[in-house]
């Protein structure tokens, strides 16, 4: 049997002669344990390019006089921090497993989308106040270069987020939607410089600049809560495990499945581990059963899945099962 089954067969533990109680980690070979691809030089350009022009905004906000600008330039400067922690992070988590961190440093682009969702909420609440108390006594910005810069913003964040597109990864994703909002900002910025131009509205810039703090902070919120509920271990978004649990049940032979578990490592990498109770069977006959659960979990897009079998009516060691 172990001829017919050499990978999937490496981790079982047979106990008994004809009960199948049996622990395996499916598909050991076929899914990644070793390095993920190593994407992180889309995170140094994009930091470069965010970098750069976030000098560009201070110059030209202090220049022009726009409270947006400079708004977005600390918001950009942010970014470029975290642009700089999440490469080294991406760097890091390219990296094989190893007998410490048996799941590999997946986890750590989790924990860079981390930092950078608190560093823009608490940026976003400080540019708030900043532009509110400055709505009484609005400015006179130049219109010309507010337009000229926010051209400029458009072409550089866009450039970034186009590098970004098909990175996978919660951190990659953290990025990519910075990079949008940036963009989208900047629009804006281009919006709002063209009816200073053409009305002289000096309030428009300090609106402007309040209506995108707003913008970045909830979007960064909800970004935070998401980030937290995988810090959790919650269940991967977008997967029922009561459908899941389902789907198993009905497999002939499967009588009950519980201490079911399930995770994501880094917001795309799902793992699942589940107990199932069957009625007597041999050791090949558990090996298919194993097979077919593995290929429902893949169709759940949880590549990892580490299934024990044992004998209907056998007591589970771990309690709340």
């Amino acid at each position: 049997m172990h001829g017919k089954h050499p990978h999937s067969d490496a981790h079982d533990h047979e106990h008994g002669h004809h009960t199948s109680h049996t622990h395996s980690h499916g598909d050991f070979h076929s899914h990644s344990h070793g390095p993920i691809p190593d994407s992180s030089g889309a995170f140094l350009i994009a930091f470069g390019l965010n970098f750069t022009f976030a000098i560009i905004e201070f110059v030209g906000g202090y220049i022009t006089g726009s409270l947006a600008i400079l708004s977005d330039a600390l918001h950009d400067l942010g970014d470029s921090g975290f642009l700089a922690i999440a490469w080294i992070f991406q760097k890091i988590a390219s990296r094989p497993r190893t007998q410490t961190f048996t799941f590999g440093y997946k986890r750590l682009g989790l924990s860079a989308a981390l930092v950078n969702s608190l560093v823009l909420v608490c940026g976003s609440v400080l540019i708030l106040s900043a532009a509110i108390s400055r709505l009484q006594y609005p400015t006179s910005p130049n219109g010309w270069g507010m337009l000229s810069l926010s051209v400029l913003g458009v072409l550089v964040n866009g450039a970034a987020m186009l590098r970004m597109k098909g990175v996978e990864g919660v951190n990659a994703k953290t990025v990519s939607l910075h990079l949008l909002e940036d963009v989208l900002g900047w629009v804006a910025v281009f919006i709002g410089s063209i009816l200073l131009i053409l009305f002289g509205w000096n309030w428009v810039d300090t609106v402007l600049s309040i209506v995108i703090s707003i913008w970045v902070g909830i979007l960064a919120f909800r970004n935070l809560r998401k980030v937290l509920r995988l810090h959790l271990q919650s269940t991967p978004e977008g997967i029922d495990t009561k459908e899941l649990e389902s789907r198993i049940l009905k497999l002939k032979g499967v009588s009950e499945v519980h201490d079911l578990h399930l995770w994501s490592m880094d917001g795309d990498y799902h793992v699942l581990t589940l107990h199932v109770s069957v009625k007597e069977t041999t050791l090949a006959a558990g090996q298919k059963l194993k097979e077919k659960i593995r290929l429902i979990a893949k169709e759940f897009k949880i590549p990892h899945a580490t299934v024990e079998l044992e004998p209907t009516g056998a007591e589970c060691p771990y309690d709340n099962c």
